[in-house]
């Protein structure tokens, strides 16, 4: 689409480049055959020459017939082809005609759209282009032929195509546009210019609004008429339309003389007669004949059919254009609404005029300046609820503001609380919130947020309904002491319902319910229709609405078009339409951050108001929360950890694990979830010496300490032995990444030794925490074998399903210490500082006396530290030979004057290849037995020397760790001690 100039005025045109379907070209000329007639001559000489029979050259006659047959065939392929071709060329321009008839259809029809003639205008077909252009100049004079802005290429001649070239070209019944910018001038024998003025005076009273343009009328008989357009409110600086008939003896007007921005139409019966000013001339030459012969293009002049108007038909529209306009609130007057008012210098002008427009049992307030002064509107007698309807830009969130802000300075927060809901970010509620009415400001819900929504709100209509049934009234008004109405305002009503469609349930519910239980509703939105469904629709008697796009929103939010016709440059100009009165028009007032903050200071060290929606739960709490919340009701039972929200019942409660009733307590969360510090608070308030103190055992994520907790605790409950050292609680931390760091047969003891403790220590009256990053397989049964889950923060919402969570629980921006606990959302206590213990591992020492017979899989450094601490020859068994094995046994049997205890390091397969020999060290020796060290050795070689099938506790990463079978059978750990004496830390 391009702009393009038709007439003196800028229409859209099309300009479109198409091609022209290729010519035909006639085949060229056959050739004679000369191979095939040739050939049969060849081949019968050939045939005579071999077999020498006179029949063969009858093979020769086919040589003429086969070069006539090859001709002729040749011609019929080639008129066959021209047909196909020219068949297929028309097929081509035919499906060309209808694309460039559909293109100038559809150019037509916009053009006609744009700029509608005064026919449609008058019978109401182009209703919705009404009063919509405030800068609009152009008017349609009549129809004619306009440049279609199509060009067919491919043209191989400058006559090929001609006529389909022109037919596309040019478009015919498109409007005639100008613009009146220039000024135009109707020139012709009376009457036919007069009805063409009329035409083009209808079309611009429709097109601009009277709130912009006005009407300059100089008229003489036949006139009178046009003064009832709502275009009379004439102001010298203002834009207008002036109308001038020039007749012999008028002084000539001009529109540069009338100021600038005056449109100029001018009518006279010559072409002299016309005032300067005019650009552009139109001479009426008949009823079905018009010609443009100026314009200030200076384009060539174009023949048209012009569009003649009757005097009648043209009044008749004047008056109702007029009552239209008087509908919408747009007819200045002596009570013209001003452009601008602030709520302060409106609360002054209404305290004083009206001091008793308030009533104690409503919810009324000035909002605005309509053209009967302050515009008063109460949600009780007019809802109980209110729908805001309006385009971007319009003023909505200033109305809200205003609104808000009203109710809040002619009712205490004993009267009227505020829940402000805006899904705009907060930016134009954020002030309200310090109104000491308000209790509580939502911006953007997430799924959690909107799920606390529901049942916050829901809460509160039945906490409501338990007040009026208790004292057995019907209506909030009958309360002795009634409490506040609570307005829900929510700014981006659909944006809010887009995201979260189940929320209009809990609307409709409070729709329904509300009058009664004095909760009322402020819906906004940019389109109510379509949004807002008819069951609440059904219940909102009190609209409101601001600018809108298009008539059909209009009259269905207050049940006439006015809303459309507003000016968009006036933000806040707004139409209030209820069920018992007529749509009132009103300029909105406009509310500062100054002004609330003077309401509220007005009605500051009051009472705080009830609070009807909770907060989220705070991402720390503290010892000093939980008391609090403790000291509101009953204490709990058990060891207080946290707070529970609980939405549904408008409260926070303390959350508390009461082992005998919760039992075993499975705690899943990723890395920096809370799990630790869960495991701190729970062995500090456990053991706590002032409420029953309990043993408590906290096992760090070690390899060492936790394979000893689940070894010593099992064999405890086995015996049946109720001692001191058995402890109550058993804390086990990160045990699925202890299980992963240890070898294959410990993750399996281990795993049968927590199954066991799960099963049988409640008996015991043992029970278990376990907190593990995710749940897997390793522990069989473990969520089964566990009744109560605790589900902290986890990396995905795969992970948290695996745990037997529900998605809708899952929050992936949860703060270190939040979770769910039976689909409860919980918060734990915030860490405290320096909660780490020191790690619980085994200090044993070589054995002191006897021989040591050390495994390694390092003999030469390890047999070198061993010398360099033990201070005794070190043998190193690689490269031994059977006479120096029975050295070996000569210096430990004393055989030989040798001093120093026997120490003898190899590796596994050494020792497996001495077998004889590390079988006689064993045994009974000088009267003592050798001991076996197994360094940095794996389960293999242990087995492989020990020849034993029990399973070595599990070391902890780090050097100087080993295991040492002594020889009465018992395998421990040991450290081996460093060179300076001090020990291998791991």
């Amino acid at each position: 689409m391009k702009l393009i100039l038709c007439s003196d005025g800028p229409v859209s045109t099309v300009d479109e480049n198409l091609s022209l379907p290729p010519a035909s070209t006639a085949p060229p000329p056959a050739g004679f055959p000369l191979f095939a007639t040739v050939a049969p001559l060849a081949a019968a000489g050939l045939i005579w020459s071999i077999t020498g029979s006179a029949f063969a050259l009858i093979f020769a006659l086919l040589s003429p017939l086969i070069a006539v047959a090859s001709m002729v065939d040749a011609r019929r392929t080639g008129r066959k082809r021209r047909r196909t071709e020219t068949a297929a060329q028309a097929e081509a321009v035919t499906v060309l005609r209808l694309a460039i008839t559909e293109r100038q259809a559809r150019w037509r029809e916009s053009a006609w759209q744009q700029t509608p003639s005064a026919r449609d205008i008058v019978l109401g077909r182009a209703a919705a282009a009404r009063w919509r252009q405030t800068d609009a100049t152009l008017v349609t004079l009549g129809c004619g032929p306009a440049p279609s802005g199509i060009r067919l290429g491919g043209a191989t001649s400058p006559n090929d195509h001609r006529e389909l070239r022109d037919w596309a070209a040019t478009i015919k019944d498109a409007p005639i546009v100008v613009d009146l910018m220039h000024g135009l001038g109707i020139v012709g024998a009376a009457p036919l210019p007069e009805a063409l003025a009329r035409a083009v005076l209808v079309q611009l009273c429709f097109a601009l609004p009277p709130t912009d343009v006005g009407l300059d009328l100089d008229p003489g008989p036949g006139w009178e008429w046009a003064a009832a357009f709502p275009h009379d409110d004439v102001s010298p600086a203002a834009r207008c339309i002036v109308l001038h008939q020039a007749t012999a003896g008028t002084p000539a007007r001009t529109a540069r003389d009338l100021g600038q921005g005056r449109l100029l139409v001018a009518v006279a019966t010559r072409l002299d007669d016309l005032p300067p000013g005019c650009g552009t001339v139109v001479r009426v030459i008949g009823p079905g004949r018009a010609q443009l012969i100026r314009s200030p293009n200076r384009a060539p002049a174009i023949d048209f059919f012009p569009e003649l108007l009757t005097r009648a038909a043209a009044a008749d529209f004047a008056v109702a254009l007029a009552r239209q306009a008087r509908d919408a609130g747009l007819v200045t007057s002596a009570g013209a609404i001003p452009v601008g008012v602030t709520l302060t210098d409106l609360l002054a002008v209404t305290a004083a005029a009206d001091p008793s427009s308030v009533t104690p049992t409503g919810l009324g307030c000035v909002i605005g300046v309509g053209p009967a002064g302050p515009v008063h509107i109460d949600l009780v007698r007019a809802g109980p609820h209110a729908i805001v309807g309006g385009t971007t830009g319009s003023g909505k969130s200033e109305l809200l503001t205003t609104w808000v802000a009203s109710l809040a300075a002619a009712h205490s927060a004993d009267q009227v609380n505020f829940l402000l809901v805006d899904f705009k970010g907060g930016a134009a509620f954020a002030p309200l919130g310090r109104l000491p009415h308000c209790v509580g400001l939502i911006t953007d819900l997430d799924s959690q947020t909107a799920a606390r929504a529901l049942a916050s709100l829901g809460a509160e209509l039945r906490f409501r309904e338990r007040i009026l049934s208790t004292a057995g009234a019907r209506d909030l008004t009958e309360l002795e002491h009634p409490l506040p109405r609570l307005v829900i305002v929510v700014d981006e009503f659909a944006t809010m319902l887009g995201a979260f469609p189940e929320l209009h349930a809990l609307f409709v519910d409070i729709a329904a319910r509300g009058r009664s239980l004095g909760v009322h509703l402020i819906l906004c939105t940019q389109r109510p229709a379509g949004v807002v469904r008819d069951a609440l629709m059904a219940n909102c008697s009190l609209h409101l609405s601001l600018r809108v796009n298009n008539r059909a929103d209009s009259q269905a939010l207050v049940g006439t078009d006015a809303a459309a016709t507003l000016d968009p440059n006036q933000p806040g100009r707004c139409v209030i339409a209820t069920d018992t009165a007529e749509p009132v028009l009103c300029q909105v007032a406009s509310t500062g951050e100054s002004d609330i903050l003077e309401i509220a200071a007005r009605f500051s060290g009051g009472t705080a108001p009830r609070r009807p929606w909770l907060d989220a739960l705070p991402t720390l709490v503290t010892e000093a929360d939980l008391r609090r919340i403790a000291g509101e009701g009953a204490p709990a039972p058990g060891y207080p950890l946290g707070l529970l929200d609980e939405p549904d019942s408008q409260r926070y409660r303390v959350f508390a694990y009461v082992p005998e009733l919760d039992g075993h307590l499975l705690v899943v969360g990723g890395s920096g979830s809370g799990k630790s510090t869960l495991l701190c608070h729970l062995a500090r308030v456990a053991e706590c010496p002032g409420d029953a103190p309990v043993a408590v055992e906290r096992v760090s994520a070690d390899v060492e300490a936790t394979w000893d907790a689940l070894e010593r605790v099992s064999a405890l409950i086995e015996s049946g032995q109720q001692t001191a050292a058995l402890p109550r609680l058993l804390l086990l931390d990160d045990f699925d990444s202890v299980l992963a760091r240890w070898q294959p047969d410990h993750r399996l003891a281990a795993a049968d030794l927590l199954t066991g403790l799960l099963r049988d220590g409640p008996a015991a009256g043992v029970h278990l925490v376990v907190a593990v990053q995710r749940l897997t397989s390793t522990v069989p049964g473990l969520a089964s074998l566990c009744p109560s889950t605790l589900l902290l923060k986890l990396p995905s919402v795969q992970d948290h399903l695996a745990a037997g969570g529900l998605s809708a629980n899952y929050h992936a921006t949860l703060p270190a210490g939040g979770g769910v606990w039976h689909n409860t959302r919980v918060q734990l206590l915030a860490p405290l500082p320096l909660q780490l213990t020191p790690l619980a591992r085994s200090t044993a020492q070589l054995p002191e006396h006897g021989p040591l017979l050390v495994v390694s899989s390092s003999p030469a450094r390890t047999a070198a530290r061993l010398r360099a601490v033990l201070g005794v020859p070190v043998v190193e068994l690689a490269g031994t030979t059977a006479p120096a094995a029975s050295a070996l046994i000569s210096v430990e049997t004393g055989q030989t004057d040798a001093p120093g205890r026997l120490v003898v390091v190899g590796d596994a397969e050494t020792w497996q290849a001495h077998w004889t020999l590390l079988t006689r060290l064993r045994g009974q020796t000088a009267g003592s037995r050798a001991s076996i060290v197994f360094d940095r050795c794996g389960l293999s070689d242990f087995r492989m020397v020990s020849h034993s099938r029990q399973l070595p506790p599990p070391l902890a990463p780090g050097r100087g760790r080993v295991w040492v079978l002594h020889p009465d059978g018992d395998l421990t750990r040991a450290i081996l001690p460093e060179p300076d004496g001090g020990q291998v830390s791991s």
